[in-house]
């Protein structure tokens, strides 16, 4: 695994023919250690067992009023939809919600595609803790007449038992570096003075889908996720003596 050293065998220069050799030095009446400092790497793969699902529901009209009943009415069809996939109320949240009036020109172009009118955007993200039910999320939120999914993102329920697990294979990592650099420059591993883990990152699938394509699917949506990669480093500052 890549590595870098911080900073390597300090002050660890023995004169040749020196009859003692100490195992710290002075610099300007200060005792400096010699120190060794390395970073490991450590990753994991873990199968991700929660998915987000996020719809988005876009609806216009000349009135506020009609934009928005109409816009709501969407959202409770979804909610009936997801109803019979016993997923919980504490699952379905508003992520955003906008009402933005954008006024009729007075020689609109007939070729374009702009709505004129008062515009209402919610977005609804929708969890579930099996990741296999997140199609059935997507053919739902179809079915009540969503605009968009956004996307679905997956994750883990305990990201922190995989980021221990990366962690410690970073140190494993980075303690092998240690021994092996003390070995070729013939210098001895005295003790540990710090250890700094570095953070982890959990990189998250993403799938993305246009409205056209989910709203053409005539067989029941299906989802893929692969495994999801956490990754740690870790660096750890040893005493060396020769």
């Amino acid at each position: 695994m890549k590595h870098r050293i911080l900073a390597a065998l300090a002050a660890c220069a023995i004169a040749a023919g020196s009859s003692a050799a100490a195992s710290a030095q002075t610099t300007g009446g200060r005792v400096v250690t010699p120190t060794l400092t390395v970073t490991g790497q450590g990753s994991v793969s873990r199968a991700p067992d929660r998915a987000t699902v996020s719809l988005r529901i876009e609806t216009t009209n000349e009135q506020a009023a009609a934009a928005t009943s109409a816009n709501a009415a969407i959202a409770n069809a979804l909610t009936a939809r997801l109803a019979p996939l016993n997923i919980p109320a504490s699952a379905i949240s508003t992520a955003g919600y906008g009402l933005n009036y954008n006024p009729r020109p007075p020689k609109p172009d007939p070729a374009s595609t702009q709505r004129y009118g008062y515009t209402v955007e919610r977005t609804i993200d929708v969890v579930v803790n099996n990741v296999d039910g997140a199609g059935a999320v997507v053919d739902a939120g179809v079915a009540a007449g969503v605009t968009n999914v956004n996307g679905i993102t997956f994750s883990l329920r305990d990201r922190h038992a995989a980021q221990r697990d990366a962690e410690a294979a970073a140190l494993a990592d980075a303690v092998a570096q240690a021994h092996a650099l003390a070995a070729a420059a013939k210098v001895r591993l005295v003790r540990i003075l710090a250890i700094s883990p570095s953070g982890s990152s959990v990189p998250g699938p993403l799938m993305r889908a246009s409205p056209g394509l989910m709203l053409a699917a005539a067989v029941p949506t299906t989802i893929d996720p692969g495994n999801l990669t956490v990754t740690a480093s870790v660096g750890i500052t040893y005493e060396i003596a020769p």
